[in-house]
């Protein structure tokens, strides 16, 4: 069995002083540390190496399936070359402890359902007193047949014929059955024979509603109107709860000025048990007091919560309320912080202690442990410290943890753990120990086959943390091949498979031909090898393929794959998926057209579809091949099928046969833009008389034909063409220039402007000076 072993002794101060990190410990503790690892027989290095391991935030730790934690030694390389660290095992994910706890019970208060809420109608339990205001239904079938409402009177009657006015306030509801059962059997004798040939049924019809009051620690204090049939939990329950500065343990309902009841909510919500609720009745005050006495838990419990206790509950309450702890616990050692009660306060002292306790009296003695409010209970994870373990991993049946006492090497992987024969590289294994100082780890290279067949010289024992690797085949050679598969097949891409595949093998994988696909061979490619080595030449073989294909014929294995071969399926000429054109516009019969023959012409689908209507405007017919428009002359192209403007159509061409327009566009520079009627033989400057004139700044004029074709017009020599019907002239503008920007440096007028001017001040100066020597 797997036992854990005691703590080191870093574990050991961790633990006891409750702090994360080698950090977090003083001088003081550190040298009590050192000590208590020195008499147990670490040596300074030792010392050392587990200072700097237990610095880190946390232990590394590692589980397996079997649920155990295993520590992680991060190990330091080495220089020599038979040993290499072992970070084999990842670290776990640890278990977190919330860092804020809720307060325990308030949540039940929020988002009550309405089928906690009391009933105006009934049903009501057996125990419910009946009283003014009620209305009950009384019915009796049988012998004689009747049903009443009967409302309760101010003075707590009901009126029933022949039997008179019955007094029932105060009454349990299962008694007052029984009550009326008995007075009715004196007028109806069917009620009390035997067998009874008269039955009764007494139910209430509507709940009276009474007035309460909810004081105190209140999320709503005030005055309510309940049904009778409410409870102190109803109520509770209809205003919100108390607050959380509330008390849930010693909640008082208050009858004429007198105390009648104490709720204890924790009974209900620990239990289940509502003992102490009560019924309510008219004026009862529910009062709240302020929450007594608050203790925390964290850590290792099932409940991590803020409870509240009572005057004389302490540790052992504490546990049975929150769950108790969970069995990864360490029981040996708890604390508690505390902020010291005033009656305890000294000045000589300090104000806040901490106080180290032993769960193990208290869960398994019994033994309880005086709480103060305010108290903090921290209950600590168990750190594990597991020791006798190996670890087999690799190619065999059984990888995982083992128990290491007086297990060998071969027992392990040959008894144990199982090899996998296709699987397994028998060469070489290797065992992964740690050295002494349980910081570095050596690699001990192991011959497997050797150990299958000589146990008795060559096997040994193993160690408390051995680790075991069995490789797979492929840490000597690839054992399967990576096949790409291209082109017209179903599931194109790289595929694994074994040496012994071949092409056919292949393409049953990658799905199958698609149905554009050329099946009667299929192209290889190989990259060279020279050597060891790939060559940056590749090798071509064309692959014929029966037809139909035996996927089982023995003979078409004969070619067998080589790794990262290529085989590309190639498309089928012959096949064509869609072969259509789309004629729409003024032709007989408009839609798709299939191209039923090669070489077929514009002319040939306008005759397959019947010709052209009396309207058709073939000077401006169009063909859009591509998202692109084709310049084509349909009259010429009609004409014959010599014809140039004849043109062989591919698939997914789009004709379109316009109406006659009976119009000209005229846009651009020109006075009056528009569309103008057309008139036969007349000209582009007629037109463009029509239009207004040329505006100012005209430039050049284009006359675009209805079947494309553009021709550019200068003003200057100004061809006057005939126009087509159905033709758009175009007048553009020039560009102005930008005058500033032709404006350069002063003009010649500035300059000799600027000139005369210095050559009359010289004069001047020259004269002065002539008049200052004389």
């Amino acid at each position: 069995m797997l036992v854990a072993q005691p703590l080191s002794p870093l574990q050991s101060a961790k633990s006891h002083y409750g702090v994360d990190s080698v950090s977090q410990l003083s001088a003081d503790q550190l040298s009590d540390f050192e000590q208590q690892a020195r008499q147990r027989g670490y040596t300074e290095q030792q010392i050392d190496m587990m200072k700097r391991r237990y610095s880190t935030d946390r232990l590394s730790r590692v589980t397996d399936s079997t649920g155990f934690f295993i520590d992680s030694l991060p190990p330091e390389k080495e220089t020599a070359e038979d040993t290499t660290p072992s970070d084999s095992i990842p670290p776990p994910k640890e278990k977190t402890i919330p860092d804020t706890c809720n307060y325990f019970g308030y949540s039940l208060f929020e988002n009550v359902p309405d089928a906690f809420k009391p009933n105006a109608f009934g049903p009501v339990d057996p125990g419910y007193l009946v009283g003014p205001g009620d209305v009950l239904r009384l019915s009796v079938w049988g012998e004689v047949e009747f049903q009443y409402e009967l409302k309760i009177s101010k003075e707590g009657k009901i009126f029933i014929p022949v039997a008179g006015q019955v007094y029932v306030t105060g009454i349990p509801f299962e008694q007052l059955q029984a009550k009326l059962h008995s007075i009715l059997s004196k007028h109806y004798s069917g009620l009390a024979s035997h067998p009874p040939k008269s039955f009764m049924d007494l139910s209430i019809a509507q709940i009276r509603p009474i007035r309460i009051f909810v004081m105190g620690e209140a999320a709503s204090p005030g005055g309510y109107t309940v049904s009778s049939a409410s409870t102190a939990f109803n109520a509770l329950y209809s205003i919100g709860g108390p607050l959380v500065s509330g008390t849930l343990r010693n909640i008082t309902v208050l009858r004429n000025g007198k105390e009648l009841a104490v709720v204890d909510m924790y009974h209900y919500l620990v239990s289940g048990k509502c003992s102490t609720d009560v019924r309510l009745q008219n004026d009862d005050v529910i009062f709240i007091p302020r929450r007594g006495k608050t203790v925390t838990v964290r850590g290792s419990v099932f409940r991590p919560a803020i409870y509240e206790l009572t005057e004389h509950e302490n540790l052992l309450a504490l546990l049975d309320y929150c769950g108790g702890v969970i069995p990864e616990t360490n029981i040996e050692h708890a604390l508690i912080h505390r902020v010291v009660p005033f009656q305890q306060r000294t000045p000589s002292l300090p104000k806040v202690e901490v106080v180290d306790i032993d769960l193990r009296k208290t869960i398994i003695q019994r033994e309880d442990i005086p709480l103060f409010d305010n108290d903090t209970l921290h209950v600590i994870p168990l750190s594990y410290d597991l020791r006798n373990y190996v670890l087999l991993k690799g190619a065999v049946r059984y990888p995982g943890m083992y128990e290491c006492n007086g297990i060998s090497l071969h027992t392990l992987i040959f008894t144990l753990g199982k090899p996998i024969d296709e699987k397994a590289f028998t060469k070489r294994a290797d065992l992964i120990r740690r050295n002494d100082d349980l910081i570095t780890s050596t690699i001990i290279p192991i011959e497997l086959e050797r150990l299958l067949h000589d146990s008795s010289s060559y096997d040994q024992p193993l160690r408390p943390f051995d680790e075991v690797i069995v490789y797979e085949k492929e840490v000597e050679k690839p054992v399967d091949l990576l096949i790409t598969v291209d082109g017209e097949i179903r599931k194109p891409g790289i595929y694994t498979m074994s040496t012994n595949h071949t092409v056919i093998d292949a393409l049953i994988q990658a799905g199958g031909f698609t149905r554009g696909a050329y099946r009667k061979s299929v192209d290889i490619y190989r990259l060279r090898i020279s050597g060891n080595h790939y060559d940056t030449i590749t090798e071509e073989f064309k692959l014929d393929l029966p037809d139909p294909i035996d996927f089982i014929d023995s003979s078409r294995r004969e070619f067998e794959l080589h790794d990262r071969d290529r085989i590309v399926v190639r498309p089928n000429p012959d096949y064509i998926l869609d072969n259509y054109v789309i004629l729409d516009g003024f032709v007989k019969f408009k839609g798709k057209y299939a191209i039923h023959q090669r070489g077929e012409r514009l002319s040939d689908i306008i005759a397959r579809a019947g010709g052209l209507l009396p309207d058709a405007f073939l000077e401006g017919a169009t063909v859009t091949r591509d998202k692109k428009r084709l310049v084509v002359n349909f009259t010429e192209a009609l004409q014959g099928k010599s014809s140039k403007e004849n043109i062989l159509l591919k698939k997914g061409d789009s004709i379109f046969i316009p109406l006659r327009p009976n119009t000209v566009l005229i846009t651009g520079n020109v006075n009056n833009p528009g569309l103008f009627s057309y008139v036969q033989k007349s000209r582009v400057r007629s037109y463009i008389d029509r239009a207004g004139g040329l505006a100012d700044s005209s430039k050049v004029i284009l006359l675009t034909a209805p079947g494309g074709e553009t021709k550019k017009i200068r003003r200057v020599s100004f061809k006057n063409p005939v126009v087509q019907e159905g033709s758009a002239i175009l007048v553009t503008k020039k560009i102005g220039r930008d005058k500033s920007a032709e404006k350069q440096g002063p003009s010649i007028t500035e300059v000799v402007r600027d000139t005369l001017a210095i050559l009359a001040s010289a004069v001047t100066i020259i004269g002065l000076a002539i008049q200052f020597n004389k």
